[in-house]
C-alpha cells in the first residue's frame, strides 16, 4: 500500500560510489580491449562498428584510407620515360631524317644485319667447314721440319723376330701308365684307338684331329714310340695349338708298308711340353693288303 513501510516493499538503491569504482576498473583494463571498441560514458564497452544491415553498402572508417589514392605509385617501374644512353632508339625522323643513324639497343639472337662486318664473317663460314679436320684443307701449310723427314717412309731393315722353333724331345714318346680313360670308358694307356687300311705297295694316310684343352696357345710336338712299326710317320711333327674351344689341330699319319702286309700297329704320342698332363696318346692300326 502507498505509504506502507513494510520490509517486503523496501527497495535498495544503488550506492553512488559504485559506478566510480567500476569506471576505475574499466580504465585499468583498457589495453585488454581490441581495436574497434570504445569506452562510452555509461561504463560498458561497445563496438564502434555499426551492426550489418541487409542491403546496406560497404563502407570503411575515415581513418582507413585505401591504397588507390597512394601518392607516387608506379605500374611500369618508372620506365615510361626511359631513353637509351647515347640518344639511341626512336625512328629516322628523330635523327634528322637520316634513318641510317638508327642503332639497335638490344642483343639480337638472329642473323647479323646485311652489309655489316658480322655478316661478312658469318658468310665465310659454312656448316661443313671443319668436318674433315685440318688435314683435309688443301691450303694448309705442310710441315717441312727435319724432324718429320722420312718419318713415314718404309724401312726395309725393320727387325722381325723369328718364330721360336719347337724342338721335339723323342725321349717323351713313351706311353704313360694305364689309367681310366673317359673317352674309351675303360682302363687303358691310350686315349683313342684308330684304324685304317692301305695297299702294301702304295701305302696310305689318315688325318687325326686333336682338340685343344688349354686356356692358352700351347706348343706341341708328336711322334711314334720306339716299339711302333717303322712304316708310320706323322706331319707336321711340331707346331702351336689353339686355345680351348678353338679349332682342332690336324696332323696326318702316313703308313708306308714297303711290301709288308697284315696289321701294322703304331703308338702316336701328341706331347704338350709345357702342359704334359694334357698330352694325348693314340693307338694306330693299319691293315696292309
Amino acid at each position: 500500500r502507498r505509504g506502507s513501510t513494510s520490509p517486503a516493499s523496501t527497495t535498495t538503491r544503488p550506492n553512488p560510489v559504485a559506478p566510480t569504482a567500476y569506471n576505475s576498473m574499466l580504465l585499468l583494463s583498457l589495453p585488454l580491449f581490441p581495436s574497434g571498441f570504445v569506452l562510452l560514458s555509461g561504463g560498458a564497452p561497445r563496438s564502434s562498428l555499426a551492426p550489418p544491415r541487409t542491403g546496406a553498402a560497404l563502407s570503411m572508417r575515415d581513418d582507413q584510407a585505401t591504397r588507390d589514392d597512394a601518392p607516387g605509385q608506379s605500374f611500369d617501374n618508372d620506365m615510361s620515360g626511359w631513353k637509351p644512353p647515347g640518344g639511341g632508339g626512336g625512328g629516322g625522323h628523330g635523327l634528322g631524317g637520316d634513318a641510317s643513324k638508327f642503332t639497335t639497343t638490344d642483343s639480337p639472337d638472329f642473323l647479323p644485319e646485311e652489309g655489316s662486318e658480322e655478316a661478312k664473317l658469318a658468310s665465310g663460314i659454312s656448316y661443313t667447314d671443319g668436318m674433315m679436320g685440318s688435314q683435309a684443307d688443301p691450303n694448309r701449310k705442310k710441315s717441312t721440319g727435319p724432324e718429320l723427314a722420312g718419318a713415314l717412309d718404309s724401312d726395309p731393315d725393320i727387325y722381325v723376330p723369328e718364330v721360336e722353333e719347337v724342338v721335339a724331345d723323342s725321349s717323351l714318346f713313351v706311353l704313360p701308365d694305364a689309367s681310366w680313360k673317359l673317352s674309351k670308358m675303360e682302363v687303358s694307356q691310350t686315349d683313342e684307338d684308330l684304324e685304317f687300311s692301305c695297299s702294301a705297295t702304295e701305302g696310305g694316310a689318315m688325318k687325326v684331329d686333336v682338340k685343344p684343352v688349354c686356356m692358352t696357345f700351347e706348343d706341341y710336338y708328336c711322334g711314334f714310340t720306339s716299339d711302333s712299326h717303322p712304316a708310320f710317320s706323322v706331319s707336321p711333327d711340331a707346331g702351336k695349338m689353339e686355345r680351348r674351344n678353338g679349332p682342332p689341330t690336324t696332323v696326318t699319319v702316313t703308313c708306308n708298308p714297303k711290301g709288308a702286309s697284315g696289321a701294322l700297329v703304331g703308338y702316336l704320342c701328341f706331347i704338350l711340353p709345357e702342359e704334359r698332363d694334357f698330352s694325348t696318346f693314340y693307338k694306330v692300326t693299319c691293315n696292309s693288303r
